[in-house]
């Protein structure tokens, strides 16, 4: 069972009116920027959770394809489609083995704070490329690796692996997986996957925002890749 079923509906307030609302919000609108005009424009979705960066990309044109491998987070992603009609097509699939029936299907691939819940972070970007055509990007936002050392996070920098990560109030707390890799592990794994990289962005401190603490290095990063034309 996917790690996220047992607190869907929970996460889905967060996203929606929650703790999670501005931060995700705040990413999913520079990523739209990130990618420019997507009117018309194929977008893979990976890692969809309840569809808030689908709906998103879809309200500005584009035609989405949104995957995640939670059925309850689908479950909830498909009701706001119910509710709201944008013609997104939600897929349960582990993007780790690929999506045989999309293959080269996609002009841009998105995914907001996804890549570290995944343990199989090599497969799902294998997965996402053979997804793209030839020269399609894939913007992503993630967790700034330094960041993480520096606010002590991880005991050593260079040592990449699973930490737990808590969500909830005091009342209540759930865990969830989250893998830790330092920058030159992520490098790695896009290189491996035929991924040049782009751009980064560095997103900046919001005072009225805890998820982005006013920190010496910046907590969240965005990053644009590019898929080898070969």
């Amino acid at each position: 069972m996917a790690a996220y079923d047992p607190i869907a509906d929970w996460y889905a307030a967060q996203v929606h009116s929650g703790s999670l609302s501005a931060f995700l919000g705040h990413l999913a609108s520079r990523l739209l920027e990130m990618a420019g005009d997507v009117s018309g424009k194929r977008v893979l979705d990976a890692g969809c959770g309840e569809g808030h960066l689908a709906r998103l990309f879809a309200r500005h044109g584009a035609e989405v394809v949104a995957v995640d491998i939670s059925p309850q987070m689908l479950h909830l992603a498909r009701t706001f489609e119910e509710q709201d009609r944008l013609a997104i097509e939600y897929v349960e699939a582990d993007l780790a083995d690929g999506l045989p029936s999309h293959r080269r299907s996609f002009d841009l691939a998105i995914a907001n704070m996804v890549l570290e819940d995944c343990e199989d972070h090599v497969g799902v970007l294998a997965g996402i490329a053979d997804a793209l055509e030839p020269g399609g990007r894939l913007l992503l936002s993630l967790n700034n690796p330094y960041a993480v050392a520096a606010r002590g996070k991880v005991d050593d920098y260079f040592r990449s692996g699973a930490l737990a990560q808590t969500f909830g109030t005091e009342q209540v707390r759930y865990e969830v997986p989250f893998y830790y890799r330092s920058f030159e592990d992520l490098m790695t794994a896009f290189q491996q996957q035929g991924f040049l990289l782009r751009s980064l962005v560095d997103v900046r401190p919001n005072p009225s925002d805890p998820h982005l603490p006013d920190d010496p290095v910046p907590k969240i990063m965005l990053l644009e890749l590019v898929r080898h034309a070969s």
